[in-house]
């Protein structure tokens, strides 16, 4: 009977001490589990504070790019409205009015053979493009700028291809079969006047009685006035970016 006693004290302290070791073993666990709970925790803020890093960056680079883009904007502008300025008065001649400053006939008429073309400075959109990196931008309003401002880009791409071929077909091959370009290529630069040069009325009369050229310049004017419109819309929307840019980099 004194045995049987022994046995069931030795059974009971034996599941005392399993129980204990069941009892460690599970704390060990829980303490793994939150350890790697934290972990988690922990790399994923790394990885939320490295990804609006990254956006922040790029937030940047794109108001950068977006300031180089109005000022060039601002530029072709300018420069369109004067040479808008400048074919108006040719065609007016062209069309019988009295010439009465052949310096600024002179300069208008070389003028019709410059072309400047709006490039945009969108190299950061496209690196977020072909990364794979768009979603890193939170605010979708900024997207959908820059989707819209790509699809802008893409118009004027087609806007200057077909402003080239008229101008090859009609401007350009005008004036070079019908003008002396290097005698008034001075009276251009403002280096010499049409006086110095020997320049007359008669140097721009086979110009003036070709038919193609003047239609190139009518069609030049009409080409700039919507290239205007395009380059004012492409403007005003990339400094609506800009401000959702500086409010998220506010923030």
């Amino acid at each position: 009977m004194i045995k049987f006693f022994r046995q069931i004290r030795q059974n009971l302290l034996i599941e005392n001490k399993t129980g204990k070791y069941f009892k460690y073993a599970i704390g060990e666990i829980l303490l793994v589990v939150i350890g790697i709970l934290i972990a988690l925790q922990i790399n994923n803020s790394n990885n939320k504070r490295i990804e609006q890093d990254r956006e922040i960056k790029y937030l940047t680079n794109i108001k950068l790019d977006l300031l180089k883009d109005i000022e060039s904007l601002e530029f072709n502008i300018d420069f369109r409205q004067k040479k808008i300025l400048g074919i108006e008065k040719l065609v007016n001649e062209i069309n019988g009015q009295p010439i009465k400053d052949l310096n600024e006939t002179t300069f208008n008429v070389i003028n019709t053979l410059y072309q400047e073309r709006f490039q945009p400075s969108n190299v950061t959109y496209s690196d977020l493009v072909s990364s794979g990196n768009m979603n890193l931008i939170s605010n979708d309003s900024i997207k959908i700028y820059l989707f819209e401002l790509s699809l802008l880009y893409q118009q004027n791409l087609f806007n200057i291809e077909h402003e080239t071929a008229e101008y090859d077909e009609n401007i350009s091959k005008s004036i070079f079969r019908l003008v002396d370009i290097e005698l008034m290529k001075p009276v251009f630069l403002g280096e010499k006047t049409v006086q110095q040069v020997n320049i007359s009325e008669e140097n721009f009369k086979a110009l003036f009685e070709s038919l193609e050229y003047k239609n190139g310049c009518v069609v030049s004017k009409w080409t700039s006035e919507g290239m205007i419109e395009h380059y004012q819309n492409i403007k005003n929307k990339s400094e609506n970016l800009i401000e959702l840019i500086n409010t998220e980099l506010n923030k």
